[in-house]
């Protein structure tokens, strides 16, 4: 391929333009100021459900948040914090709100209320804002207001993966869509590019106008194909380009330790410092975020054939290893699922996603799971979430962004200029390694180029038997089970028997010993 002459990446497309504030709503409708009435009544009824159980407070200071009030406690002095904390479904009953939190801080024990009318964060408030606006971090996120109103932005290659979870219809997909927003207004497409993997078929769809600026994909036949299979919909297609991004990641390794660099910050300032050669094979390495809307989907095995079960463990062990190595090599995951169980969220999963966003869940386990600390049961929906980056869990209101707001900032975008497949720019859209072909949905090719000695042997037993079974192998040509399982798929490879279907036999696509010869022929049995 041509050398790649760019060094500085936005000269790429030198004229592009981020999209404006203008295309987002203020929704200033939807702002609700918290009267003092509400705030001073709220107060006399937690002094007064407190001093029924002896508990008396020296102060109580109310911080205002745009969903929940915090209510500062300062307990008189001899008074244990646990007894208050004991006293949660108390304090919820005596106050007639739905979401009452007691939380420790550092000097006072909180109790959270749900506004008697909520306020709307709208995404233009979110990006609007100084910390956002004037953030140093790489790939900065504007996620919500805290519960004193100021705006929480994290960097999420500092992350390094994000997990979403939460009960259906809470806010999970919104939330998604303002993470991918805030880095369409904050990155260059030079900068940045997406993997979004989407097995409910319609949350991403506004997001294929974005093909030819920030978008990753694999190659297809025809630029129709492209665009139809770019946001990926199928488990199948999901296995194939998570493995993908595997070899994308190794790749990536190769170039940093040519380099000499041990993360691609370093190696892409290395590069426009024109300090690698792009003739060497090395070239602008832009962030990779992949976007996984409903991953217990992807991983559903109940009922399924072999081909799906082997597709759903690669589809997770393509994840985990994303997850284990991808940060130095620029590939971050946010994985989101609204069955937050055990088997979903595993351990290895847990423990590769430090940072974690809990929408409101159906109880206290689901919590548990996510966050290790019960408290996401207790939220109020609607973009009410608890946010930890590890150590401290925070409240925050998750921002609003419409289906509406999404198609005007994807529509301004996808009428610019992008890359396209020209002499000067042929790597874009940004094309991912194709994976080797694998047999079936994510098994491994069964090698036919080492026949088992015995596989002459079983084709006639099983042709004979019109019944294709690995027991059956084993029982009377007295093979173990390692190679009469073997055995079974090279006479799969060879088109003796059919794919495994459950617990049933195999069908056999052979009906006679004359035709099996010519089979055996082929392969010089």
């Amino acid at each position: 391929p041509p050398i790649d002459n760019r060094l500085d990446p936005p000269d790429g497309l030198p004229r592009y333009k981020s999209p404006p504030l203008t295309l987002l709503e203020a929704h200033s409708s939807s702002k609700h100021i918290v009267s003092d009435d509400e705030i001073k009544r709220n107060n006399n009824k937690i002094r007064a459900v407190l001093g029924n159980y002896k508990i008396q407070l020296s102060d109580v200071q109310a911080i205002v948040g745009p969903t929940v009030t915090l209510y500062k406690t300062y307990p008189a002095p001899g008074v244990k914090i646990s007894a208050i904390k004991q006293l949660q479904e108390d304090i919820a009953i005596s106050l007639g709100a739905k979401g009452v939190r007691v939380v420790t801080l550092s000097d006072s024990v909180g109790i959270e209320v749900a506004n008697d009318i909520a306020s709307m964060v709208p995404l233009k408030a979110l990006l609007n804002d100084s910390s956002f606006r004037e953030s140093k971090a790489c790939l900065p996120i504007a996620i919500g207001y805290t519960i004193t109103q100021k705006v929480k932005v994290f960097d999420l290659a500092d992350a390094p993966h994000l997990l979403v979870a939460g009960a259906t219809k809470q806010g999970k997909s919104v939330g998604l869509n303002v993470i991918v927003s805030s880095l369409l207004y904050s990155c260059h497409p030079s900068e940045l590019k997406f993997v979004f993997i989407d097995p409910k078929m319609v949350e991403f769809s506004a997001y294929n106008k974005l093909l030819n600026h920030y978008l990753a994909a694999l190659p297809d036949d025809s630029e129709k194909e492209e665009l139809a299979n770019v946001i990926v919909k199928t488990p199948k297609r999901a296995e194939k380009i998570l493995r993908s991004l595997c070899i994308e990641m190794d790749e990536r390794y190769t170039k940093l330790s040519e380099a000499g660099v041990n993360n691609i910050k370093l190696y892409n300032e290395k590069y426009k410092e024109r300090k690698l050669r792009p003739d060497h094979g090395h070239k602008f390495l832009p962030y990779l975020v992949v976007v996984v809307d409903e991953y217990a989907d992807l991983t559903m095995t109940t009922g399924a054939s072999p081909e799906a079960k082997a597709a759903s463990r690669s589809i997770t062990n393509s994840i985990i290893r994303l997850a284990q190595k991808g940060r130095a090599a620029g590939i971050h995951v946010i994985l989101a699922t609204q069955r937050p169980s055990v088997d979903v969220i595993s351990g290895l999963i847990k423990s590769n996603f430090p940072m974690r966003i809990a929408f409101r869940t159906a109880s206290r386990t689901d919590s548990q799971t996510i966050l290790d600390a019960p408290g996401a049961e207790k939220l109020i929906g609607n973009g009410d979430m608890l946010f930890s980056a590890g150590i401290d869990t925070e409240r925050i209101q998750c921002g609003y962004v419409s289906g509406k707001e999404i198609d005007a900032i994807t529509e301004y975008i996808g009428e610019q200029k992008g890359y396209g497949k020209s002499y000067n720019c042929p790597y874009y859209p940004y094309y991912l390694p194709m994976p080797a072909d694998a047999n079936g949905e994510g098994g491994t090719s069964t090698d036919m180029s080492d026949i088992d000695e015995r596989f002459a042997e079983a084709a006639r037993v099983v042709v004979t038997n019109q019944k294709g079974s690995t027991s059956d192998l084993q029982r009377k040509l007295g093979m173990g089970y390692a190679k009469a399982g073997r055995v079974m798929d090279q006479l799969e490879a060879a088109g003796i028997v059919g794919p495994q279907d459950g617990t049933k036999t195999r069908a056999v696509l052979v009906s006679d010993l004359e035709a099996l010869e010519e089979i055996l022929a082929r392969y010089g049995k």
